[in-house]
């Protein structure tokens, strides 16, 4: 058994699992005869159904002149599909029913379906097909398929025609369109180089090329000169000085200033700037006269390689090494000495008058500078407008061009798809034909077949029956065996009570000493019950003297089990006292055959002392208090004080006392009454009682603080082969195989 656990594996569990499917044995007989009967019914009922299977062969031919995008002419030389859809579909099963007169010329799908249930195809090969045809008349298998040929023949060459003719008329529509497409596009760049002016705009922007080029040089002038500008100013000796007045070596110093401008300039041939004139001679070698200004083309003459005042000075040095060498031999008012001295005079003038005119040019082409830049600031913005206008008009003129590129590429294509739908029209693109049946079942039936009949009927019996039995034994809620008990509850079970007749149940005042020599099955049952209550573990304020026997609902036998209890006690010679303490509806006067005129209720109430209460039975060791009549509102007593001295009393006067109490759920006593008793024995009546009852009661009396002797599994039919199989030692088959010896007489019986 140990090693049978270990494995994961107990016998015994399944056994007793598969026996709990005889509790159902009549549910799954009835199941099971209606799953027969329901295939009976379908052989009965069922039109018969009727199989051919025949050969087509079928292939598909393309264009001999094809394109990849003109699904009219694409080429398929394999079975595609499509055509076995087409081959099968609604359209063509109905045309055929029609061709054979199987329905009417205003049949539907339906009607056809009544006829021929089904049309399946299947591929054999890459140019054959086998259809198989049910009907439920023998005679339209023979020609079904044939016709289903023919009439998918005249289907495709109709659709063909009328696809080709709406291609043919669709393309040329569209060609008509990208023509007009065409032409407006056309018109359109006319409208954008006409309206956009874009060859005006053309020259604009190459008149205005240089724009940028000559903005950054003249900026780069007037920087330059405007530095030199300063510098004149900021020398002291110089500044608005006129020409006259400077010293000689400051004129030559403000001429090398402006001439090293000038040679930076770089002046070229055919170049135009700005010189000084003067009237009636030549600027660079006049000597006074009124100066003008004027732009003038640089000439090839004109580009000195040596400045006019540069040679002035050179002369000047001469001059004055020629003073030099007369002034050795000559007085100063010598004739040479004083040539040579106006000669210096004249030359001195001639480079105050070269300064002056450097400084008139310098400053006319300042001022020529500053408004070139003025006037080529203002000509940006619309540098700028006419380039972004132009690229505006560019892109507008390309994208149409493109456009109309587009167009013309798409009228070329269309003409393309033309052209070869118009050469393939003519041709048979699809070779179909009959080739003959493979099989004909037009004398024995497809269906209903009798052996898989027989043999899903057989199955389906028996799913009924098993399945219907499983979901009953699922959705069954009640307590069935102590160890479904013990594992909702957690509280161990102590005994059964099997099913039995009232008669046996109810006679109390039975003597101690039946089935002392052969073991009686209903006894033993209660002694088992004693003997568990009595070894059970315990404190030491605990004797297990005082037991309360409850249920969680009403009807559980509670009543002959506290009954049967109290006589089991007393057997083993103690004096027992049994209180019903069910002030409702209470019956141990009922079991114990004694008045119930005086009881626990006028003992509560004070109308009768406990001498007067308590009822002597037959058997001298177990007395009884009865509930007495019913009274309103004397529930309440037994939660009271006058209920825990009286217990507290006759604990000194019984070794064994049973509390018959009313169920724990919907009432209040019972959990109440949990604080004066020992301990608590629940019973629970077998495939009766809800297992969510027995833990909603039992929690309720862990809450109070109730202490739990177990559970008693009351009126368990041991007639059940389940029943029997688990708890087979209770039954009285087992305790009748228990014979005394022969030879040993039978003991008399206690009085």
């Amino acid at each position: 058994m140990n090693s049978t656990q270990n494995n994961g594996f107990d016998l015994g569990i399944i056994v007793s699992r598969s026996l709990a499917y005889f509790r159902h044995v009549r549910l799954m007989v009835a199941t099971g005869c209606i799953g027969v009967l329901a295939g009976m019914v379908f052989y009965v009922y069922t039109i018969p159904l009727y199989e051919a299977r025949g050969l087509v062969y079928l292939r598909a031919h393309g264009s001999p002149v094809s394109v990849a995008d003109v699904p009219e002419t694409m080429e398929s030389r394999t079975i595609s599909r499509s055509f076995i859809q087409e081959f099968t579909s609604k359209r063509n099963l109905l045309e055929t029913a029609k061709r054979m007169k199987i329905v009417g010329p205003n049949g539907t799908w339906a009607d056809v379906l009544d006829a021929v249930p089904a049309v399946t195809v299947s591929e054999l090969d890459s140019s054959h097909i086998e259809v198989a045809v049910q009907a439920r008349s023998p005679e339209v298998l023979h020609s079904f398929i044939s016709a289903m040929v023919d009439e998918f023949r005249e289907q495709q060459q109709t659709s063909w025609r009328q696809y080709r003719d709406d291609a043919l008329q669709r393309y040329a529509d569209e060609l008509k369109a990208l023509d007009a497409k065409g032409r407006e596009g056309m018109k359109q760049l006319s409208a954008l180089e006409r309206e956009g002016k874009m060859a005006e705009t053309s020259l604009r922007q190459t008149r205005l090329n240089e724009l940028p080029k000559d903005l950054i040089i003249s900026r780069e002038l007037v920087q330059k000169m405007g530095e030199i500008q300063k510098r004149i100013d900021s020398t002291p000796e110089i500044g608005e000085a006129s020409a006259d007045l400077l010293p000689l070596p400051k004129v030559i110093e403000e001429l090398s200033l402006l001439t090293t401008f000038e040679k930076e300039r770089d002046v070229k041939i055919g170049d135009v700037v700005r010189r000084p004139t003067a009237t009636g001679g030549s600027p660079l070698i006049s000597a006074g006269g009124p100066k003008m200004s004027a732009e003038v083309v640089v000439q090839p003459g004109m580009v000195d390689p040596l400045q006019p005042w540069q040679k002035l000075e050179k002369d000047r040095r001469i001059l004055e090494g020629s003073l030099l060498e007369l002034g050795k031999q000559y007085l100063p008012e010598h004739a040479l000495m004083k040539k040579v001295n106006e000669d210096l005079e004249s030359n001195e003038r001639a480079l105050r008058a070269e300064l002056s005119f450097s400084r008139q040019r310098f400053q006319l082409e300042h001022e020529h500078y500053r408004r070139k830049l003025a006037t080529l600031e203002a000509q940006l913005p619309d540098y700028h407008n006419v380039n972004e206008r132009l690229s505006l008009d560019n892109q507008a003129y390309s994208d149409l061009e493109k456009q109309n590129t587009l167009w013309d590429k798409a009228r070329e294509h269309l003409a393309e798809k033309l052209a070869v739908i118009t050469f393939a029209e003519q041709r048979d693109w699809l070779e179909i034909a009959f080739q003959g049946h493979v099989s004909l079942r037009d004398k024995i039936p497809i269906s209903p077949n009798k052996s898989k009949l027989a043999l899903l009927s057989f199955f389906l019996a028996l799913g009924l029956s098993i399945g219907t039995a499983t979901v009953v034994n699922i959705l069954d809620a009640s307590a069935s065996t102590l160890p479904q008990l013990e594992a909702v509850t957690g509280l161990k079970g102590v005994g059964i009570v099997p099913h039995t007749t009232a008669e046996l149940l109810e006679d109390i005042c039975r003597s101690p000493a039946i089935g002392s020599k052969v073991p009686n099955f209903l006894l033993e049952n209660f002694r088992l019950m004693r003997s568990h209550i009595l070894l059970n573990p315990a404190s030491s304020s605990r004797r297990n003297q005082v037991v309360m026997v409850t249920s969680a609902r009403a009807s559980e036998g509670k009543t002959s089990i506290a009954c049967n209890l109290a006589w089991a006690f007393q057997s083993i010679g103690g004096r027992t006292l049994l209180i019903d303490c069910d002030l409702r509806r209470g019956r141990v006067h009922h079991f114990t055959k004694l008045p119930n005129e005086i009881g626990l209720t006028p003992l509560l109430l004070g109308k009768c002392t406990l001498q007067e209460a308590i009822e002597k039975t037959p058997l001298p060791l177990l007395d009884v208090i009865p509930r007495g009549h019913i009274i309103i509102g004397t529930t309440d007593l037994l939660v009271q004080a006058i209920f825990h001295d009286l217990i507290t009393k006759l604990r000194g006067e019984y070794d064994h006392i049973i509390l018959d109490t009313p169920p724990v759920l919907g009432l209040s006593e019972t959990t109440s009454l949990q604080k004066v008793v020992d301990g608590v024995l629940m019973v629970v009546r077998a495939e009766k009682t809800p297992r969510k009852d027995v833990l909603d009661a039992v929690t309720l009396l862990r809450k109070a603080g109730a202490y739990f002797y177990g559970l008693v599994l009351n009126d368990l039919d041991l007639n059940k082969t389940a029943n029997y199989y688990n708890y087979y030692y209770y039954s009285s088959t087992y305790y009748d195989d228990l014979e005394a010896p022969a030879d040993e007489a039978a003991l008399p019986e206690a009085s």
